[in-house]
């Protein structure tokens, strides 16, 4: 078992890209320039994903709000 260890070629320090999933160097985050495009796209589309949803959240607790304050009390 000891001899397939020393067999075996050993492997560069490295990442993945974010993106794709190739090798890349460890100071890298993306492959390419057409990787880095997409995770640009992709974080600009998570940044308005959590906009409207913060939106939505805040829209709904002042409807609540305004639901419970204007109710009549018997």
């Amino acid at each position: 078992m000891s001899q397939q260890k020393k067999d075996r070629p050993k492997i560069f320090d490295h990442r993945h890209c974010v993106v794709c999933g190739r090798a890349i160097p460890p100071n890298e985050q993306t492959c390419s320039p057409d990787c880095k495009e997409k995770l640009e796209i992709s974080r600009e589309k998570e940044k308005k994903s959590r906009r409207m949803m913060l939106i939505i959240y805040v829209v709904v607790i002042v409807i609540l709000l305004l639901l419970f304050l204007l109710r009549p009390v018997p």
